[in-house]
């Protein structure tokens, strides 16, 4: 399928919306990317540029916040977000070693196994007492959320689902337990896209997989503006209820897109 604008602007929409939605941005992706015929190295690159847009979201929400942890010198904080960012740094590395981010993205199966786990995992979350602050998560809880930060490399584990119910799983109040995994996002996220887009840059052709500069430009823009505004509503959405609701939705999902990759691995 030749890339439109349309597309782009579409896909976009639905990065903003589930990167900060505990549903699996990279995991609808994928799903879209191949319901529309997107190669998978099309559809890894487009994948880099529109979370770019959503960490632009995240640094613009956080931004007095990294100012103040910054001149502040806030070891302590810093010190959590640097040791739970060392586990997707290692898953990261074996998916490259082992040739898998690009193939993963067109394996239905990958995000369809993925939205099941996300499921339980958020179902698992809810179940706990939230009373910690974030000054006072220890540096080994901080590990296991970023434990399960390097598992949501996969399509379909929702970075933002599988962080946010590792630390109500870790005692964080729900406010500090999604100001944690959001300001987690800004090194992981951030790491990855520089690596990214350090080697598209390497590339002088004016068009990179089939979608023109310009396109993935407007997309950057799309995915930030309506990342920014989905960031919102997941906080209220966090404080007024649970995610169960975004649960049942990713089991119709999983279930859905395996019988999918079935009926296709049959044919």
């Amino acid at each position: 399928m030749e890339s439109s604008l349309l597309f782009v602007i579409f896909m976009a929409i639905v990065q903003g919306i589930a990167e900060f939605l505990p549903i699996s941005s990279s995991g609808h992706l994928a799903v879209l990317g191949r319901l529309f015929s997107f190669n998978a190295e099309t559809n890894a690159t487009l994948n880099i540029v529109l979370h770019a847009g959503t960490l632009l979201a995240i640094i613009f929400y956080y931004f007095k916040e990294l100012i103040k942890i910054l001149t502040r010198y806030d070891f302590d904080l810093i010190g959590k977000l640097a040791i739970a960012t060392i586990p997707l740094g290692i898953i990261g590395v074996i998916v490259k070693f082992m040739a898998w981010d690009e193939s993963i993205f067109n394996n239905l199966f990958v995000p369809g196994i993925g939205f099941l786990i996300t499921a339980t995992v958020l179902l698992w979350g809810q179940k706990s007492k939230n009373e910690k602050t974030l000054d006072k998560l220890t540096f080994k809880q901080s590990i296991l959320i970023g434990i399960a930060q390097a598992i949501a490399v996969f399509p379909g584990i929702s970075r933002a689902g599988s962080t946010i119910s590792a630390g109500l799983k870790c005692g964080l109040e729900k406010a500090d337990a999604a100001r944690f995994s959001f300001l987690l996002a800004i090194p992981a996220i951030g790491g990855v896209v520089l690596v990214k887009m350090f080697l598209l840059l390497k590339n002088t052709k004016p068009t990179l997989h089939s979608l023109s500069i310009s396109h993935l430009a407007i997309g950057f823009i799309v995915s930030a503006i309506i990342g920014y505004f989905s960031l919102r509503l997941l906080l209220k959405i966090l404080q007024r209820g649970d995610f169960k609701y975004f649960a049942w939705y990713l089991i119709f999902l999983g279930l859905t897109t395996l019988s999918w990759a079935i009926v296709n691995a049959c044919a």
